[in-house]
């Protein structure tokens, strides 16, 4: 997971990719917390592979997942997924995104944190 973690900062998300498919297609389903987190390193190391299709398709998921949540890491990272994919919003999936879930970015930053 570290590596998955670290190929995007190092700008080489294709590295990224399969490795975190890989550990999301065995991971246990009830730690929902730990999956929205994986899925939210998935989303931008897709976007930083130009697949914003893909990303936005993650990012969903992310953000679905995280609704029910009280974890400020899951929140947080879903506003990093956001903010990544502001750079593809003349995509349409990326652009309905942002257009249902933009407010998490920008509420947040509003407010001076």
């Amino acid at each position: 997971m570290m590596d998955a973690r670290v190929y995007p900062e190092l700008c080489r998300p294709l590295r990224a990719v399969p490795l975190l498919t890989n550990v999301l297609a065995r991971y246990d389903a009830t730690h929902a917390r730990e999956l929205a987190l994986y899925r939210s390193w998935l989303a931008v190391a897709l976007a930083e592979a130009n697949e914003p299709e893909q990303a936005a398709d993650v990012a969903h998921q992310v953000i679905t997942a995280s609704a029910d949540m009280t974890s400020d890491r899951t929140a947080e990272r879903c506003r990093v997924v956001l903010r990544r994919l502001l750079d593809h919003d003349d995509v349409p999936e990326v652009r309905a995104l942002l257009s249902e879930h933009g407010h998490l970015v920008t509420e947040r930053e509003s407010l001076g944190r």
